[in-house]
């Protein structure tokens, strides 16, 4: 047998709440989502923000 130095690596990833593709990056492991899903995200946020309102949402 071989001595050998190296210590297993070991990285923590997590799949994306949106697409559900793997996350590799520290700040996207935390965040929970990907840099792209998160801009479509927001996209969509401000979309629905910026809709107007009708006549059923007012009787909700």
């Amino acid at each position: 047998m071989a001595a050998t130095d190296e210590q297993p690596t070991v990285k923590l990833v997590v799949h994306c709440r949106r697409c559900h593709g793997w996350l590799l990056a520290a700040a996207s492991v935390s965040a929970g989502i990907g840099p792209r899903c998160a801009i479509a995200e927001r996209a969509e946020q401000r979309a629905a923000a910026a809709r107007p309102l009708t006549l059923f949402d007012v009787a909700a």
